[in-house]
């Protein structure tokens, strides 16, 4: 049943791509650009990494050929390309469209300039790329998309919004946002992180980012005033510095030394979990069994890791891989969605605090999806999650009531030896255009 409902949308979209084609053109030019960037400016709730249907998983981006690398490109690298891939949990494929946003250099508004100002080609375009799962207990439908392509090709530098959608740009329509960043390379970096924060009573299990930044074209005195830079720890947005300002103007060159802002807490190394192969049971799970609709994986109860001394153990910072251990090259459309059960012992129940499962497990998110319920009988917090079989970084967040950032350190503990990816944005505003400026990005080790 399954394969002739299969062959049945093949052949639906195939006589209806030729048609897609030539009115592709049409369509895109008839599109008002007023309309979809005020459209853009008021569904959105939030300029962030978001899905917003229940049907779509596994959303990934990053650079071609470097899936652990953030979501950066250079504007003046012809090659440079981002590599797009989703699942829609479906039996039919839905028509998917993508269209970007520019942002500004905080993530908190659209730029004020028209898209015309920031792209060129049309407005949005298809993800003509798909493909069903095979062999699979959960059906779905596999996307994949590298752009920019010559349909649509980014002209400036800065923050960008990736937006997903079905149909037509409507709020009921859109499947998920990504952020992604174009860097014009014009800024020099130098960073590094030293033993201990420059002020002791912070506490010596922090990490302290210092730097110097250069503009070989730029005066300093516009570059204090126009420059703002972002440092992000691994892949979490939440407690990420931004707007930060030199602490010392020098005629050559900014220091950003000093300062209690660039100061974070250490955390601690990343726990895993191996699902890609579920007939050797995979490390740290409890048991394997098959349920009616997909596999569910049991994981050993997870404790308190903030009162043990330090383990260096190697993580990937958070992010996670999709793979199948007998067939890599499969993994798009072979690999299996499987639930997986969490446990982390904990008593008594935290009073105004959440506790969350982050990563990229999680796409670094501190949402309804991700958060555990304490479950009294067991004395600790449980959650059930659906992943695509593959390996796995995840730590557990623990957030006070209204609060946007959440604390690792309170289940996992803070330790200055824990190794760390720190990412450097340098943005400079463009008085004469209007928007932020993307013109330096350096990755950096804590070790």
């Amino acid at each position: 049943m399954k394969k002739q409902i299969i062959m049945n949308n093949k052949v639906n979209r195939q006589r209806s791509t030729d048609n897609r084609y030539w009115l592709k053109s049409l369509v895109f030019s008839l599109l008002s650009l007023a309309m979809i960037t005020s459209a853009n400016a008021q569904q959105l709730q939030s300029y962030t990494d978001t899905n917003y249907n229940d049907e779509v998983q596994t959303v990934l981006l990053h650079p071609v050929g470097d899936s652990l690398a953030k979501p950066v490109i250079s504007l003046n690298d012809m090659m440079g390309k981002l590599h797009l891939q989703f699942d829609v949990l479906a039996n039919d494929a839905p028509y998917m469209y993508y269209t970007f946003i520019h942002c500004n250099n905080d993530w908190t508004q659209q730029s004020d300039i028209q898209q015309i100002e920031y792209l060129n080609g049309f407005e949005s375009d298809d993800i003509e790329n798909y493909s069903f799962s095979l062999n699979t207990m959960v059906d779905y439908v596999h996307f994949d998309l590298v752009f920019p392509t010559e349909d649509m090709i980014p002209k400036i530098s800065g923050n960008y919004l990736l937006i997903v959608f079905e149909d037509e740009l409507t709020p009921e329509n859109i499947y998920f946002t990504r952020r992604f960043m174009i860097v014009d390379e014009k800024a020099n970096i130098s960073a590094n992180i030293p033993r201990y924060p420059f002020d002791l009573n912070l506490g010596t299990d922090k990490q302290q980012v210092e730097m110097t930044i250069s503009y070989p074209d730029i005066f300093n005195s516009l570059a204090e005033q126009y420059s703002n830079v972002t440092i992000q720890q691994n892949g979490r947005w939440d407690n990420a510095v931004m707007g930060l300002k030199p602490t010392y103007v020098y005629p050559d060159y900014l220091s950003y030394e000093n300062n209690v802002k660039t100061v974070f807490n250490s955390g601690n190394q990343y726990r895993r979990i191996n699902t890609s192969n579920l007939n050797n049971r995979p490390e740290q799970t409890r048991s394997v069994e098959m349920d009616r609709d997909y596999y569910v994986v049991e994981l050993y109860p997870d404790q308190k890791r903030n009162l043990h001394t330090y383990l260096d153990e190697q993580d990937l910072f958070g992010e996670k891989v999709i793979y199948l251990e007998r067939d890599d090259r499969a993994a798009a459309t072979e690999a299996d969605y499987v639930m997986v059960e969490f446990f982390l012992e904990w008593a008594p129940v935290m009073v105004n605090q959440d506790v969350y499962v982050m990563g990229a497990i999680t796409d670094w998110n501190l949402g309804e999806k991700n958060k555990m319920t304490y479950d009294y009988e067991r004395k600790g917090y449980a959650i059930n999650l659906l992943l695509k079989q593959g390996y796995y970084d995840y730590i557990y967040a623990v957030k006070d009531h209204g609060a946007t950032t959440a604390d690792v350190g309170v289940v996992a503990g803070n330790f200055w030896e824990t190794l760390n990816e720190y990412t450097i944005y340098i943005y400079l505003f463009d008085q004469i255009q209007n928007y932020d400026q993307l013109i330096g990005v350096k990755t950096i080790l804590s070790h």
